[in-house]
């Protein structure tokens, strides 16, 4: 149970690498966005300008891994507090 913050610590670093290797593999969400342009029918643009809403699945694991390093740290600060 002490060394839980630790491997909490651990394995959110580990998930922020992967997550950035994620982003860097090729077809990412950076480079695979396409121009809207003037011959694209009404309900190609809608769905485009859906699918740039969303959040591509390696910014949620980054974001997963920076939650899990935020817990272990407030986890330790707690318990040194207390």
């Amino acid at each position: 149970m002490i060394g839980l913050p630790w491997f909490l610590l651990a394995a959110g670093i580990a998930i922020v690498v992967l997550g950035f290797v994620l982003a860097g593999l090729p077809g990412g969400s950076s480079m695979s966005q396409r121009t809207i342009d003037p011959d694209m029918r009404d309900d190609d643009i809608v769905r485009e300008l859906k699918r740039a809403e969303r959040l591509p699945i390696s910014t949620l694991v980054i974001l997963a891994g920076f939650a899990c390093i935020l817990v272990s740290i407030g986890w330790r600060i707690a318990r040194a507090v207390l």
